[in-house]
């Protein structure tokens, strides 16, 4: 009962989205164990019922090749003609091969030891058959005589136990077929069950989903009527489910209530008009006191430049105290504030971009050092190309937060910017969790909207997402193929720029 109240709990809290997603993936998944149920119990059957065939022809195969075989030996035993010779031995070969190359199932020992006496009968009869020729040829009658009658007596044994297995591997596949016949019936009746319990499940849904949907609805345009003509007294509505109804319903009752509080305020301040003349001209005083306030306290605001000052005082303090790793972390930090309160407007070379990438790599590995690696290369000659600032630190902020961050080893941040062609190509490369290639698709086509950018920037230092670095790329460079990015889950994301050398 409490586990019944729980799930009714739950199911009244979830969406009209969730319910319905629900329903359907349980529909689904109901459909595919009954669909992989008979596939899996049909391909066990009919991998049963080809391999018994395939031994059938092989079989066959084998009986086609002993006659072969028998026909080209005593054909040369009659006329020695080296044409029989060498069809004797073309087919010794082939039926040691066919004999070796059948595998019986293994769920049969009769079956088994059938073909495996078939198999050392077939290397009797070769024995014999070749002492035959070998007397033949050397002309030892008594010799040839005897091995050519045991050898008759042999290829007759196999020839019928080659006939017994196949009949009994006939039978075995009648017997299969029975029970084949008989699954896919079951599977059929199965089959059509699930159908018609999933068409009565949907009806049912459908009719309660219509019902919990409606019935609010008509609740709300009949109060909704009654409120137009000026009626406000009248009973809230109440749903008891939490979805998008409820939802509607509970914001209509609270509506109601605070147009009800407005009508009534409405009312009170119409019989204080005289007094109110009074109150705003004490408002119009309390405002002039605000802005007053106001304007203190942006004036008591800490300027930007202040703290980057301060900052550099801290780190004069720090190199006379002799702290100085506690200097250079300062001194590092500094330079990135600095960097980052600068006018984007303005464009930077890319070996300024390098520096800040440096100090902000600095700050990282003195917080995570066992947690992320850091890999820079980069070409001299290009260091003094034109680049929008602040299009790096966003990426490599992006490969340790998004990708790095939530792996379970140590991460790897590889920055290159080499000389390509008319082209720079920087390439920022992690092998972090990846991003599927849907992502990288919106990333490219620029499509997140607030919210996603909002979560881009979640925890960047600089608070500047791909989407900005991207659009400021293109309008720099007046072109769309500036940024690439490859991706595989589990295994890391790397995000290339082309930057033009002019």
């Amino acid at each position: 009962m409490k586990m019944w109240a729980e799930m009714k709990r739950l199911w009244n809290n979830s969406t009209l989205k969730k319910k319905m997603i629900i329903y359907f993936i349980a529909t689904v998944i109901l459909m595919s164990i009954t669909n992989i149920y008979s596939y899996y119990s049909m391909d066990i059957l009919m991998n049963k019922m080809s391999i018994t065939f395939e031994i059938n022809i092989r079989l066959n195969n084998l009986h086609k090749t002993m006659e072969k075989f028998n026909q080209a030996y005593e054909g040369y035993l009659t006329t020695k003609y080296s044409k029989n010779l060498d069809e004797y031995y073309k087919y010794y070969t082939d039926l040691k091969k066919e004999s070796e190359a059948i595998k019986m199932d293994y769920s049969n020992t009769t079956n088994i030891l059938m073909m495996k006496n078939i198999k050392n009968m077939i290397i009797t009869y070769l024995e014999h058959a070749d002492a035959a020729v070998t007397a033949r040829r050397g002309r030892a009658m008594d010799e040839y005589l005897r091995s050519y009658n045991e050898s008759r007596k042999v290829y007759q044994y196999i020839i019928e136990y080659i006939q017994k297995l196949n009949n009994t591997l006939f039978f075995q596949n009648s017997q299969r077929y029975l029970s084949v016949r008989n699954t896919f019936y079951m599977v059929e009746v199965l089959n059509l069950i699930i159908i018609l319990c999933i068409i009565l499940l949907n009806i049912i849904l459908i009719t309660w989903f219509t019902s919990n949907i409606a019935k609010p609805i008509s609740k709300l345009a009949e109060t909704a009527d009654e409120i137009s003509h000026g009626n406000f007294d009248v009973p809230d509505i109440t749903v008891e489910t939490h979805d998008e109804v409820g939802i509607t319903a509970d914001a209509f009752n609270r509506m109601k209530t605070r147009i009800r509080q407005y009508i009534n305020e409405l009312k009170e301040k119409a019989e204080l008009e005289s007094k109110l003349k009074e109150r705003e001209l004490e408002n119009l005083k309390m405002r002039s006191s605000l802005k007053e306030a106001e304007l203190h306290a942006l004036q008591s605001q800490i300027n930007p430049h202040f703290l980057f000052n301060t900052l550099n005082a801290a780190a004069q303090m720090a190199m006379m105290e002799g702290a100085d790793r506690a200097c250079s972390f300062i001194e590092n930090a500094a330079e990135l504030f600095r960097y980052n309160i600068r006018n984007l407007d303005k464009p930077v070379t890319i070996g300024d971009e390098m520096n800040n990438i440096e100090n902000y790599i600095y700050l990282l590995k003195e917080r995570f050092s066992d947690k992320v690696e850091f890999s820079i290369q980069k070409d001299e000659s290009i260091l003094p190309i034109k680049i929008p600032c602040m299009v790096l630190q966003p990426i490599v902020e992006n490969a340790f937060i998004h990708g790095i961050s939530e792996i379970a080893g140590k991460g790897l941040i590889v920055i290159k910017a080499v000389k390509n062609g008319n082209h720079v190509d920087i390439s920022i490369k992690d092998n972090g969790k990846g991003m599927p290639q849907e992502k990288i698709n919106r990333i490219l086509r620029e499509e997140y909207g607030e919210e996603p950018e909002e979560r881009t920037n979640k925890g960047h230092a600089s608070g500047i997402g791909i989407k900005n670095v991207l659009s400021r790329l293109k309008l720099f460079y007046g072109s769309s193929d500036i940024m690439d990015i490859h991706s595989e889950l589990g295994r890391g994301t790397e995000v290339i720029l082309h930057i033009p050398m002019d």
